[in-house]
């Protein structure tokens, strides 16, 4: 079994939230998470822009910056971003080797993310980085990332997701969010709705953290088409007017101003971070599949929206009627998105990924109830046909759902179509 084949073996074992292996394993690797600066980010959607966002800003300042984040589009090297290029495949290979050789030892089984988190602290400890820009997995509480003591915190937004292991309530799943608070570090929040964010605000105030909240201690703004945003910020001592955003979506202010709060929390550690490099890495951001325009003729965008609200925002995005080709997860409310996109779209093409976490295309096509829509059980050849109805149609094609679509649909379409690559 090659080191990459144990990694996805590991895959079997699901989902175990807790952090008793992964302290075993840093333990084992003298805990490289503590060798470097990081930032925690949490929360439902918006977490790996976040972490896209404050990569580029970093980077401007001249930091060398790690960037851990999940799932993987293409490749599983995406997630242990160093200076935004991938883990090279025999260091990726190194690192799961020793481990392996770790759990052997000690007896334990990681599961897949407990070793991805391992392998990411190490890399980013053996690469010489200044920050580590980490994003947890799922809730917070027991997220194996949550060994950390970062100089800031995040926690972007709550929203219902995950509701077997994180709780059925907002308030419940903002709790287990809370988690990734520390003594004293501050958080910056993002949560507008007084129920999840009283829950995080009290946390936080028995922990003694201050907290920077979107809305009461700086304020945002934009304007202009998705290509070509405008943003303004202000607050906690910094003003920018109109600048440069150079991730699609006017969902993306919220997402930008949470990282400029968190970049004006870290310039204690790093004080090169002045308003000139927040600036430029605003612009300079790139983060694939997040309203991503991948083809011009046909018009093609691709966006990881998974849930309702990413599939809300989504739809206020797009500037008018389209194609959509939409697969999703199985553990994800369908309904709710399919009612999100409904009202942009033209044509309905229900489809499903590759793998076990798939929704199957003929239970899709029950969570669309009385809404006209196509059901092609391959994404290969739904896409085909999805092209095919933009092209006839003269509308752009929207491929969402589930990040793993976004993922697979992009390979395709760069092997199949001439899509531009991925690039970070």
């Amino acid at each position: 079994m090659t080191p990459v084949e144990y990694l996805y073996s590991l895959e079997l074992h699901g989902i175990k939230l807790g952090l008793e292996n992964i302290r075993r394993l840093m333990d084992a690797a003298g805990r490289p998470e503590t060798q470097y600066t990081t930032v925690h980010v949490g929360g439902t959607n918006g977490k790996g822009s976040v972490v896209a966002l404050l990569d580029a800003m970093l980077r401007a300042a001249g930091y060398r910056t790690g960037r851990f984040t999940s799932p993987h589009l293409i490749s599983v090297r995406e997630r242990f971003l160093v200076n935004s290029e991938l883990i090279p495949a025999a260091d990726l290979d190194q690192h799961i080797e020793f481990f392996r050789e770790v759990a052997a030892r000690e007896g334990i089984v990681p599961t897949f993310f407990e070793l991805c988190t391992a392998i990411g602290f190490r890399h980013f400890a053996e690469a010489r980085v200044d920050v580590g820009l980490i994003e947890v997995g799922m809730g917070g509480r027991f997220d194996s990332t949550n060994i950390i003591l970062p100089e800031v915190s995040v926690i972007t937004n709550i929203s219902l997701e995950h509701t077997k292991y994180l709780g059925d309530t907002l308030e419940k799943i903002a709790f287990e969010k809370a988690g990734i608070i520390k003594p004293g570090v501050p958080l910056i929040l993002g949560e507008p709705l007084d129920g999840p964010a009283g829950v995080i605000c009290r946390r936080a105030q028995e922990l003694g953290a201050p907290v920077r909240q979107i809305g009461s201690d700086f304020k945002f703004s934009i304007e202009g088409p998705p290509q070509a945003q405008r943003f303004s910020f202000s607050g906690l001592g910094l003003d920018l007017d109109r600048v440069p955003l150079g991730l699609g979506g006017q969902y993306q202010r919220f997402n930008a101003a949470l990282a400029v709060a968190a970049a004006l929390e870290l310039r204690a550690a790093c004080p090169a971070l002045d308003a000139e490099a927040i600036v430029a890495g605003l612009a300079a951001a790139r983060w694939p599949c997040r309203l991503e325009r991948v083809l011009e003729s046909p018009e093609v965008i691709i966006d990881v929206a998974h849930n309702a609200a990413g599939a809300q925002e989504l739809a206020r995005a797009l500037s008018g009627p389209c194609i959509v080709v939409l697969a999703v997860s199985s553990d994800k409310d369908a309904t709710a998105i399919i009612a999100a996109l409904a009202s942009r779209a033209r044509r309905l093409i229900l489809t499903q990924f590759d793998g076990p976490r798939a929704l199957p295309v003929a239970a899709l096509g029950a969570c669309a109830r009385a809404l006209v829509r196509e059901e092609i059980a391959s994404l290969p050849e739904a896409l085909e046909r999805g092209v095919a109805e933009a092209k006839t149609a003269g509308l752009p094609l929207v491929v969402t759902g589930s990040l793993f679509t976004a993922g697979q649909a992009r390979r395709i379409l760069i092997d199949d179509y001439g899509a531009k690559p991925i690039e970070f």
